[in-house]
C-alpha cells in the first residue's frame, strides 16, 4: 500500500482531531472565537508524519497509536503548551510510547509537528541506535534538545511532507516510497536522539572510515534504488553514527549529500558521452532521479548549469 498524502482544512476542532490518521483522540475547542486549521500528514504502513496549525486554545486528549513510537516538536509562540501537567519550553521533543494516553492544553496559534513510526523498524534496524532507545527516555514525556537539532529536525519532516505532497515527486517509485519514506521518519528520530558529544563511544580508525565511504559510493550506484542511511547501515554492519562520521571526516558532508553528489556526477557523464537526442529525464531515473523538477534543481545547483546546456555542450 502506497502512502497516503494530504492537506486538509476545517473550521471545526473536532472534525480537524478526528482527519489526524491512525490517533484514537479528541479536540475542544476553549477559546472562543472562529477556528481555522489546517492538517498536512502523509501515512504509511510503518510510519506517519503530520503537521497542524490551529488558531484557537485547544484541549487535546486520548490515546496513541498502538505499537508505535510517537515524538512532536511544537513551535512554541507566546504560550506555551501544557503536557501531562508540564510546560513544554522550546525546543523540546514531545515522546509518547503506543497505546500511552494523553492529556495536552495547546495555546492560541499552536503549531505542531509529529511524527511516529512503528516499533517493526526498530526489530529491522536492531543493530543500529533505533532499537536501542531507552524505555527511561521514551518514558519522559518532554525531553529538552539543542535549537540546532531542534531546527533541523523540524525543517527535514516540512521537508519530507512537501516530497509526499507533490504528486509527481514519487512517480515510477511506488515500491520504494514507503521504505525511503519510513526511513527517512527513523533517522530523524535518531538524530534526535543521538549523543551530541561526537567523543563518545570509539570511532574506527581513518582508514576504514575511508573503507566506509568508498564501499558506501559502491553499494549505493550498484543499487537500482537510492538507498537510506538505515540501508547503508545494515549492508555495512555499521551504526548511523559511525556511519555518519565517516562522511563527515573523509568527506566532509553527509552521507546523503555525498551519495547525491556521485549519482549527479555519473549523469553528467554519461550525458557528456551520449547524442544530443537523449531523454534526459530516462538519464536522470537511471541514476535513481525519479522526479525531472527535482533532479533539475539538483543538476543546477551543483553545477551551475542545466543538464540541457550539458547536453548542448
Amino acid at each position: 500500500m502506497n502512502p497516503r498524502a494530504e492537506t486538509l482544512r476545517f473550521s471545526d476542532v473536532f472534525l480537524h482531531s478526528q482527519a489526524i490518521a491512525n490517533w484514537t483522540q479528541r479536540y475542544d475547542q476553549i477559546s472562543p472565537g472562529s477556528a481555522s486549521t489546517t492538517l498536512r500528514q502523509v501515512s504509511g504502513q510503518r510510519f506517519h508524519v503530520f503537521h497542524e496549525q490551529l488558531n484557537q486554545r485547544v484541549l487535546q486528549q486520548g490515546r496513541a497509536p498502538r505499537e508505535r513510537l510517537c515524538f512532536a516538536l511544537p513551535a512554541v509562540r507566546t504560550v506555551a503548551p501544557v503536557v501531562q501537567g508540564r510546560a513544554v519550553n522550546c525546543s523540546s521533543l514531545l515522546t509518547l510510547r503506543g497505546g500511552d494516553e494523553f492529556i495536552v492544553h495547546l495555546p492560541c496559534d499552536t503549531d505542531v509537528i509529529a511524527f511516529t513510526i512503528d516499533r517493526s523498524l526498530a526489530e529491522e534496524h536492531e543493530h543500529t541506535a533505533l532499537a536501542a532507545l531507552p524505555d527511561r527516555i521514551l518514558c519522559n514525556p518532554v525531553l529538552p534538545v539543542s535549537p540546532t537539532r531542534y531546527q533541523t529536525a523540524a525543517d527535514n519532516l516540512q521537508n519530507l511532507l512537501r516530497l509526499a505532497l507533490d504528486s509527481e515527486s514519487l512517480i515510477g517509485r511506488e515500491r520504494f516510497q514507503e521504505k525511503f519514506l519510513a526511513h527517512v521518519v527513523a533517522g530523524i528520530v535518531l538524530d534526535l536522539m543521538q549523543e551530541d558529544d561526537s567523543a563518545t563511544g570509539a570511532l574506527p580508525h581513518m582508514s576504514t572510515q575511508s573503507y566506509i565511504v568508498w564501499k558506501s559510493q559502491e553499494i549505493a550506484l550498484e543499487s537500482d534504488d537510492a538507498l537510506t542511511v538505515l540501508d547503508l547501515c545494515r549492508h555495512l554492519k555499521v551504526s548511523r553514527r559511525t556511519l555518519q562520521y565517516s562522511f563527515q571526516n573523509i568527506a566532509g558532508t553527509t552521507p546523503t549529500a555525498y551519495l547525491r553528489s556521485i549519482r549527479l556526477n555519473a549523469v553528467r557523464r554519461f550525458l557528456m558521452s551520449t547524442p544530443a537526442s537523449v531523454r534526459i529525464g530516462d538519464v536522470a531515473a537511471q541514476f535513481g532521479f525519479c522526479h525531472f523538477g527535482r533532479f533539475s534543481s539538483y543538476y543546477q545547483q551543483h553545477f551551475h548549469e542545466l543538464p540541457s546546456q550539458t547536453v548542448r555542450a
